[in-house]
């Protein structure tokens, strides 16, 4: 990719203090981001009344956003380059805010999908950016803890989404959900715009053939994740001709990059063998990580009646016990080799997942709290490590285009595991329905001993709708169990994986 510097003097280095106050106001943009990602999951089923629209329908609000974070964040590193970071994260939080406060005022469906869009584009930039400016910030030694912190935000922000999301709609209403980032969002912008400092901007050319495919590409298959399951795949002619185009954006567009010198994104950074390895890492953590993350508030509130308070609060530990370890990690990373930590973590996560296949409908709050410690310590562990491996042997130079490719690949891991988790479950539920509801007729061994327990008659006219919610929330249970298990053997694959990371040169003094 050929470039010309346009401001090639190097400014001097920021004091401690100076760093940590850019620190935080990254750190304030990207829990807002991040939070958006699941803090509306809650409220589609008051916008739907607000907007007039369908079930089908409002959940374009969810899937906007998604799409025009995967196709944006790859972009981010280009985009940097061009404009340089500090002023593309000042547009980006500029733009964020704005969006924001306009979803808030949305008064139908159509405003609110194509302000979603904007909001998701202009996120994916600012994740990326924080997480290349913190690479560039605390070089060497201080990056480990550097990471610790972005990792927290990263973990933390959306597990919480879907507590708070249930908390402001009942108390302030779904508009709030847009409204509460404009004063974080206003001051992270005036935070970063005076401790920030612009970084070198260069003239590139913009491969627009190559950013077409690729937005095609992305684009497309994360509509095709986020409906697939909903639309029942690829009984619907729309999915069809979406994975069609992904497929064909996608592979016309990495045979392409791979072999010309400018394309949009610089794929030939995955000839550093410390960023492939963490990059393949990364997306096939992110296929078990974020399925957890969404299919157990799914199975804590559907099933076990639990309110969004207490699934927050039962939840809180894992969350708790993740940021200690990151901390815990970034304080030790550059005395131990990386794959010592990330391997510790693998076995954790996939036994705390282990642990979740033999729930039940019974089981109480500590069941839930502590294979949750347990998967947070995991991922404390892994984290950090494998983002310190990414980074470790590039220059400072591509880490803009390197974390866009990082980032991108964690996100669509997210969304693949997501798509398969909703279909197992969608899947499951029905089979293991038929299978325990042909057991059950009037001839039933069991049905005596459940009508007495439940003090009902056979003649009892709400026996029959009893019994089929009975077999239902079996049904939907044992669907659960079997995506924990699934996702528990994709942890347990990365162990080979782990095998690929290259012994790192640990900093000396």
């Amino acid at each position: 990719m050929a470039a010309s510097a346009i401001h090639a003097t190097t400014p001097p280095e920021p004091s401690q203090e100076h760093r940590w106050l850019i620190t935080i106001a990254l750190m304030l943009a990207m829990v807002m981001v991040l939070l958006d990602m699941t803090v509306v999951s809650v409220a589609l089923p008051y916008m739907m009344g607000t907007l007039a629209a369908t079930p089908n329908r409002i959940t374009w609000v969810l899937t906007a956003y998604l799409a025009a974070n995967a196709v944006t964040i790859p972009l981010t590193g280009h985009l940097a380059a061009l404009f340089g970071r500090r002023r593309l994260f000042l547009i980006s939080v500029s733009g964020f805010v704005v969006a924001s406060g306009l979803c808030g005022a949305s008064q139908t469906l159509a405003e609110i999908v194509f302000l979603r869009t904007l909001q998701g584009g202009f996120g994916a930039l600012m994740v990326v950016l924080t997480q290349s400016t913190m690479v560039n910030l605390f070089p060497g030694k201080e990056r480990g803890r550097a990471m610790a912190i972005w990792g927290m935000v990263l973990m933390v922000a959306p597990a919480m989404g879907p507590v708070l999301g249930g908390y402001i709609t009942q108390h302030m209403g779904w508009r709030w959900l847009f409204y509460i980032n404009l004063p974080v969002g206003i001051f992270s912008l005036l935070l970063g715009a005076a401790t920030m400092r612009e970084s070198e901007r260069k003239n590139l050319s913009t491969d627009w053939p190559g950013l077409l495919l690729m937005a095609i590409g992305i684009g497309s298959l994360q509509i095709v994740l986020s409906r697939g399951n909903e639309d029942y795949w690829f009984d619907s002619r729309l999915i069809v001709a979406l994975s069609i185009l992904a497929v064909f954006g996608i592979l016309t567009f990495l045979l392409r990059g791979w072999m010309i010198a400018d394309n949009i994104i610089n794929l030939h950074l995955f000839r550093d063998r410390s960023f492939a390895t963490a990059t393949l890492i990364t997306g096939v953590f992110g296929l078990g990580l974020f399925g957890t993350t969404a299919m157990q508030p799914l199975m804590l509130e559907g099933l076990l009646n639990y309110m969004p308070e207490t699934i927050g609060w039962v939840m809180f530990p894992r969350g708790v016990a993740s940021a200690v370890t990151m901390m815990i990690v970034g304080r030790f990373i550059n005395r131990y080799q990386p794959r010592l930590f990330i391997v510790a973590g693998v076995l954790l996560t996939g036994i705390s997942t282990w642990i979740m296949t033999s729930y039940s409908l019974y089981i109480s709050p500590a069941w839930v709290i502590y294979p949750g410690i347990i998967r947070g310590i995991g991922m404390g562990l892994i984290f950090v490590p494998l983002t310190v491996i990414a980074f470790d042997t590039l220059p400072l130079a591509v880490s803009a285009e390197a974390s866009g490719i990082f980032n991108l690949a964690r996100t669509l891991g997210n969304s693949i595991g997501i798509a398969i988790d909703g279909t197992v479950l969608t899947n499951e539920t029905q089979i293991n329905w038929n299978q325990l509801g042909g057991h059950i007729n009037t001839f039933s061994a069991a049905l005596p001993n459940w009508l007495q327990a439940s003090g009902l008659a056979a003649q009892d006219p709400r026996v029959w709708a009893l019994l089929g919610q009975t077999l239902f929330s079996q049904a939907e249970m044992i669907g659960f169990l079997d995506v924990f298990q699934w996702i528990t053997i994709i942890f347990f694959c990365l162990l080979p994986l782990t095998l690929l990371i290259p012994r790192r040169v640990l900093p000396t003094g």
